[in-house]
C-alpha cells in the first residue's frame, strides 16, 4: 500500500494543467483504497478480537476500537496543516513513510493468528516478543527470500509446536 501512496504524492508533481494530473492521481489512490479496504483496513478490528484473552475480550476489544477510531479522528485534525505546511505530495509522502515503518513493526511484532484455535492463540501470545522478533528476523526472513527470489522450495521451520489430538 505504500507504493500507491508514494505514486499518489509524485502524482502531485505534476502539473495542474495537465489532463493526466488527475486521472493519475486518483487512479493511485483508488489503488490504496482498493488494497487497503480489505486488507490493512479491517485488520485492528479482527485482530484485537483475537488478540485478547477470553476473560478481557469486550474491554479489550472497546479500548482498542477506541484508540483506532481516535487517531482517525486526530488524523481528520491533523491532515489540513500537513498539507498547508509541506504541501500535498509531503503530507500524503509522510503518510507513505509511516506505511514503511508498519509493515516493519507488523512483520517484527504481530503474530500470524490465521486459523489458529483459541487455545492456541493463548499459546501464541504467551511467547515472548523477544523470541518471537528473532524468529522473524532469523528464520522467516531468510525464507522468504530463499522461497521468493531464489524459488527454492525450502521448508519455514515453525516457531510454535501445537499438540494435535490424535
Amino acid at each position: 500500500m505504500a507504493w500507491t501512496l508514494l505514486a499518489a504524492a509524485f502524482c502531485f508533481k505534476i502539473p495542474n494543467k495537465s489532463p493526466a494530473h488527475l486521472p493519475v492521481l486518483a487512479l493511485f489512490i483508488y489503488l490504496f483504497t482498493a488494497f487497503y479496504s480489505p486488507g490493512e483496513g479491517p485488520v485492528p478490528f479482527t485482530y484485537s478480537a483475537e488478540a485478547f484473552p477470553l476473560f478481557h475480550r469486550e474491554v479489550g476489544m472497546s479500548l482498542s476500537v477506541a484508540v483506532n477510531l481516535f487517531f482517525a479522528g486526530i488524523l481528520t485534525l491533523v491532515f489540513p496543516r500537513m498539507v498547508a505546511v509541506f504541501g500535498a505530495a509531503g503530507a500524503v509522502g509522510f503518510f507513505a513513510g509511516l506505511n514503511v515503518i508498519a509493515l516493519i513493526m507488523i512483520f517484527l511484532w504481530v503474530p500470524e493468528t490465521k486459523q489458529r484455535t483459541l487455545e492456541e492463540l493463548d499459546y501464541i501470545f504467551a511467547v515472548p516478543t523477544r523470541q518471537h522478533m528473532r524468529y522473524q528476523v532469523t528464520e522467516v526472513l531468510p525464507w522468504a527470500f530463499r522461497y521468493y527470489v531464489l524459488r527454492r522450495n525450502v521448508v519455514l521451520r515453525p516457531l510454535y509446536k501445537f499438540q494435535r489430538p490424535s
